[in-house]
């Protein structure tokens, strides 16, 4: 029956898909591709999370049946527009695309270019394996943007299975769980990006620690722990899981500038809590990342201090940014799209919240997935990370989260004959048929209902080729924004080439298309070489997302085609590029990319704090390693409290020289 099901479920998912062709697509609305879709392919989905629930009724896991379940739904809800469209999604995509171009044609960063060169280390891996594997072709690049996020979302499943075992439940709730985290990964930042990177070395990451490094807890009081006993394991086997572990905040901290402090929250709340054996790793791995962000991130902070630390313990307008900021203004069908992610994202916080509740009440005493699930909310009191930290919070919060509601449906172990005999009798997996049945319908608008801005058409990509063309020495591209000062990022496939060569200036878009002397005017005191342009995702962005009337796209066209100022220098289906028919006087300039980083200002100061902080995490590091070899429980020998107050001036000199920094370079 489930495999019947499954096939079924493909089936009506995948035939009617040839049919969406490129009109059918242009056709898209405040909807995105939900709006265009067949109506098989809503079935073939609910046929799927049939498929999945109907094999939690059994007294024994079908796990052959339920992996391919997963990933068939995994891959059928993530490969759908890599499947229908002709470009890679996603503009930021192809800006990344960009950063390897620059590294491949350079050999090094630019952090004068853009604050992602302060940490570089995503791009120099992606350069160094995709140019190891042959992929250095402008078409083979093109596919691994277009299939990334399907391999991302694949991969996260692996230390999802992981972070599942180490669950004192039973089968039911642990794959319910990992499930739940398939039909709630909308918030669509596995594109190719450091975020998408450090993502799956954060969720390896957490899986370990709660997986190999729990710290030993007894039953208290007739509750029980939340967390499987761990496998035993040699010294020797902890020492290179403890490596293990380093290596991937190591690997994070000079990708991304979110993902490290993240874990280190998770690892820190972990250890006060009393549910990480490692009690030293939060100082190790603070170290790290404050080193790293003082001195090979200078260039970042040193000219965005108010950025960096503005909005610090603004608690609220952090929260007003990322939630409804990003409602007002747009389309009433867009806003659909809106209120559904928050719905969604309300909806699974809740589940963990219930799934909490009802661990305790079957006996469960639960403390490593709430810290999961609840500790990356504190990111709304450090940031608003440009109006994304909802995002980003839903993100990270939700590994704990999913493992949390399926806990809602299947709270105990099943360890004991009573536990067995009420689970084969129990309504539970209904339950949670009608939940996952919920989740897949809100991911395809949650997921989807974007793409009418998102999707990457091949007129623009061959209008921002002709730019790339130009740009000798420089161009500067003008395009159209709701908000200059706010809204820098254009719906369009930017920045994939020439990175130091053009350079992108956000220009009011006008509400009235008519009224286009301003743009006119901001070409003019652009100066030489330099275009406008006017492509139909940014269009589309402004009439669902900024409020523009429906045709403005078309009227400001007619308008621009209309003055004699201004001539079409590329005109196709999807995007138009114009000119001065009289240039500006004068000679465009010459690209600056700026000293090659890492760039650091070093001081006598600085160069003690410096030494003082590698001196450190090797101290720091040692320490944990034979705290390993201790057994559980023992008293520290006398290298380990050596070791801890050798460190302590060490830890006085580098917090100084920190603030040193800080105090005299921001």
């Amino acid at each position: 029956m489930p495999a019947l099901l499954l096939a079924a479920g493909l089936a009506l998912y995948w035939l009617p898909v040839p049919g969406l062709d490129g009109a059918a697509l242009d056709a898209m609305g405040g909807l995105g591709l939900v709006g265009v879709l067949p109506w098989p392919v809503f079935a073939g989905a609910a046929l799927l999370v049939v498929a999945f629930a109907v094999l939690l009724w059994p007294s024994r896991p079908q796990r052959l049946l339920l992996g391919l379940v997963l990933v068939a739904t995994v891959v059928s809800l993530h490969a759908l527009p890599a499947v229908v469209e002709e470009q890679p999604r996603f503009a930021t995509a192809w800006q990344h695309l960009g950063f390897l171009e620059y590294l491949d044609r350079t050999g090094g960063s630019a952090p004068a270019l853009d604050a992602r060169w302060s940490w570089p280390g995503f791009f120099a891996a992606a350069a160094f394996v995709l140019r190891a594997c042959g992929v250095t072709d402008p078409a083979q690049l093109a596919e691994v943007v277009r299939w990334w996020p399907l391999a991302v979302n694949l991969l996260a499943l692996v230390p999802l299975a992981l972070l599942a075992r180490s669950v004192r439940a039973g089968w039911r709730a642990r794959w319910c769980g990992v499930w739940f985290f398939a039909l709630s990964s909308w918030v669509g930042q596995d594109y190719f990006s450091p975020q998408s990177f450090t993502y799956l070395l954060y969720l390896a990451f957490a899986a370990l620690l709660l997986r190999w490094f729990p710290a030993p807890a007894a039953p208290s009081g007739g509750v029980l722990p939340g967390a499987e006993t761990p496998p035993e394991a040699t010294p020797g086997r902890r020492a290179v899981l403890l490596c293990v572990v380093l290596a991937l905040f190591a690997a994070a901290v000079p990708a991304h500038q979110l993902t490290p402090f993240v874990m280190l929250g998770v690892v820190t709340v972990l250890v006060v809590l009393g549910r990480c054996a490692l009690r030293g790793l939060p100082l190790l791995l603070g170290v790290v990342a404050v080193g790293w962000v003082c001195f090979l991130a200078e260039p970042y902070w040193s000219g965005h201090f108010d950025e960096l630390f503005g909005s610090v313990g603004g608690l609220g307008a952090n929260v007003t940014s990322s939630v409804s900021g990003r409602i007002e203004g747009g389309s009433a069908t867009h806003q659909l799209v809106l209120y559904a992610r928050v719905g969604l994202a309300g909806l699974v916080m809740a589940l963990a919240c219930w799934g909490w509740w009802r661990r305790r009440d079957a006996g469960y005493r639960e403390r490593a997935l709430p810290v999961l699930a609840f500790v990356p909310a504190a990111g709304f009191a450090l940031q608003a990370y440009g109006g994304e930290m909802a995002l980003r919070v839903f993100l990270f919060a939700l590994p704990g989260a999913a493992l949390l509601a399926a806990l809602a449906f299947f709270p105990r172990a099943g360890t004991s004959e009573a536990e067995r005999a009420w689970d084969r009798v129990s309504l539970a997996p209904l339950a949670a048929l009608l939940a996952g049945l919920v989740l897949v319908g809100g991911f395809l608008v949650a997921r989807w209902g974007n793409e009418a801005f998102e999707r990457v058409r091949p007129g623009e990509v061959a209008a921002m080729e002709w730019v790339y063309a130009h740009a000798d020495p420089t161009v500067r591209l003008l395009w159209l924004s709701d908000d200059p000062e706010e809204s820098v990022t254009p719906a369009l496939p930017w920045g994939s080439r020439a990175m130091e060569r053009v350079r992108y200036v956000p220009t009011q878009a006008p509400r009235d298309p008519v009224l286009a002397e301003p743009l006119a005017e901001a070409l003019r005191e652009a100066g030489p070489d330099s275009y406008l342009i006017v492509g139909r995702g940014q269009s589309a962005y402004l009439e669902l997302d900024a409020g523009y009337s429906a045709g403005w796209e078309r009227r400001l066209l007619a308008t621009l085609d209309a003055r004699d100022d201004l001539v079409p220098v590329v005109r196709n289906a999807d995007a138009a590029v114009y000119g001065l028919r009289e240039a500006p006087r004068g000679s465009p300039e010459a690209a600056a990319p700026g000293p090659p980083g890492p760039t650091v200002t070093w001081t006598p100061w600085s160069v003690l704090g410096a030494l003082s902080a590698v001196l450190l995490v090797l101290l720091l590091g040692a320490r944990e390693f034979l705290r390993l070899r201790a057994a559980p429980g023992a008293p520290s020998s006398p290298a380990v409290r050596a070791l801890f107050w050798f460190a302590v001036p060490l830890l006085l000199v580098a917090a100084s020289a920190l603030v040193h920094r800080f105090w005299t370079l921001a």
